[in-house]
C-alpha cells in the first residue's frame, strides 16, 4: 500500500463533496419509495422538525401522512443505512492496514460470521438475561470478540508465533466457515418456524427493522468506533510499514492490533446485531477511495471510507427497495454482486498474499 506525507489536495478537497453528495443523496431516497413525495416536502418537514421542533407542522403547513411516511418510517431506515455503511466501511480500512491485506474486510475475516452466530443464539435459543435488541447485541458483540480472538491465535499458531498476512486472511476464512456452520447448526435444532425464517431472512441483511428505538446502540457503536479509528491512524500508517519497522520506531505493534480488532469487532457486533450480514462493503470502499485521493493515508482513507460507505449503502438500500416493487431484495445480495467480482479482481490483480 502506498503511503505519503503531507497534505493531499484531493483527499482535502473530497470530504466537503461527499458531505455534500450524502445530504443531496438523503433528501432524494428518503422521497423516493411506494409513495413519491417531492424533495421540496422531504426538505420542509426535516428542517422543521430538526430546527423548530415541529413548529409549522403543528400550524398545519406540512401534512400529517407526509410526516408520518417521513420522519417515522423512512428517514430511521436511511440513517441506520448510513451508520452501518460507515461503519463497515471504516472498519474494512482498518483491517486492511492492520493485516497489511487488500482483500481484508470483516465479513472476509469471519467477524460478521461471528456476530451472526452470537446473535442467532440470542434469536433461537432461550437465554435468561437482558432482553429484546440487548440480549441479541450483547450476544452479537461475544461472538464477534470470540471470533476475532479465534482468529487471532489460529493465525499466529500457523505463523510459528508470528502474525504474517496470509495465515491471517486464511484463519479467517476457516473461522468464517465454522461461524456459519454454527448459525446452520442453531437454525437445525430450533423448533420455532418463525423463528427460524426470521433468522434465514436476517443473514441475507437487511435495513427493514430499522426504527427509531433500534438507532441508540449502532450510533454510539459507529460514533465512538470512528473516533478511535480516527485517533489511531497514525498508528496503523506504521503497521503498515511492516511489524518490525513499527516496532523499531517504538509501536506495540501487538496491542495496537489487538485493540484495533476489538474496536472493529464492536462496531459489526452493533450493526449485524440489527441488520444481519451485510458483506463486502469494507471490501469495495476503501479501494475506491484510495483509488480517489491516490494515497493510503489512514488519516484520509479512514473518514472517508466511513463517508464513502454510508453514500454507498444508502444508494444500495435504495436499490434493494425499489428493484421489485412487490417484494424487498436483501440489501446483502446487492453487495455481494458488486463485492465477489471485486474480490476476485483483486485477488488476481494483487496476486494473492504479497503486499501491495
Amino acid at each position: 500500500m502506498r503511503q505519503e506525507n503531507g497534505k493531499n489536495l484531493r483527499g482535502i478537497i473530497l470530504f466537503p463533496v461527499l458531505i455534500a453528495v450524502l445530504l443531496l443523496s438523503l433528501l432524494f431516497v428518503i422521497s423516493k419509495g411506494s409513495t413519491d413525495i417531492s424533495m421540496s416536502v422531504v426538505y420542509g418537514i426535516l428542517n422543521d422538525q430538526v430546527l423548530h421542533g415541529g413548529r409549522e407542522l403543528k400550524e398545519g403547513l406540512w401534512g400529517r401522512a407526509d410526516y408520518q411516511i417521513i420522519w417515522n418510517i423512512r428517514l430511521p431506515r436511511v440513517l441506520f443505512g448510513i451508520l452501518c455503511g460507515a461503519g463497515l466501511g471504516l472498519c474494512g480500512a482498518v483491517m486492511q492496514a492492520l493485516v497489511l491485506n487488500p482483500i481484508a474486510d470483516p465479513y472476509i475475516l469471519g467477524i460478521s460470521s461471528g456476530a451472526s452466530s452470537g446473535a442467532a443464539c440470542a434469536l433461537l435459543l432461550p437465554i435468561p438475561f437482558f432482553g429484546g435488541q440487548y440480549q441479541t447485541t450483547i450476544m452479537a458483540m461475544a461472538g464477534a470478540l470470540i471470533s476475532s480472538a479465534l482468529v487471532y491465535f489460529m493465525a499466529k499458531f500457523a505463523g510459528g508465533g508470528k502474525l504474517h498476512p496470509v495465515t491471517l486472511l486464511l484463519s479467517g476464512t476457516a473461522i468464517n466457515a465454522v461461524m456459519s456452520a454454527v448459525t446452520g447448526f442453531l437454525i437445525f435444532i430450533a423448533k420455532s418456524s418463525e423463528s427460524i425464517a426470521a433468522v434465514y431472512n436476517w443473514q441475507m441483511g437487511s435495513l427493514a427493522a430499522a426504527q427509531w428505538s433500534t438507532l441508540t446502540i449502532p450510533a454510539l457503536g459507529v460514533f465512538l468506533g470512528l473516533i478511535v479509528c480516527i485517533l489511531q491512524s497514525g498508528n496503523l500508517n506504521l503497521m503498515m510499514m511492516g511489524d518490525e519497522d513499527a516496532a523499531a520506531l517504538g509501536l506495540s505493534v501487538k496491542h495496537v492490533r489487538a485493540g484495533m480488532f476489538i474496536v472493529c469487532s464492536v462496531i459489526v457486533a452493533s450493526l449485524v446485531s440489527v441488520t444481519g450480514i451485510i458483506g463486502f462493503v469494507g471490501l469495495v470502499v476503501p479501494h475506491v477511495v484510495r483509488l480517489m485521493i491516490r494515497s493510503s493515508n489512514n488519516k484520509l482513507v479512514i473518514p472517508l471510507s466511513a463517508l464513502s460507505g454510508a453514500i454507498y449503502l444508502m444508494w444500495a438500500d435504495s436499490l434493494a427497495r425499489s428493484a421489485f416493487r412487490a417484494a424487498e431484495l436483501p440489501i446483502g445480495i446487492i453487495t455481494a454482486f458488486v463485492g465477489a467480482p471485486f474480490f476476485l479482481f483483486l485477488m488476481i490483480r494483487k496476486h494473492y498474499g504479497v503486499r501491495a
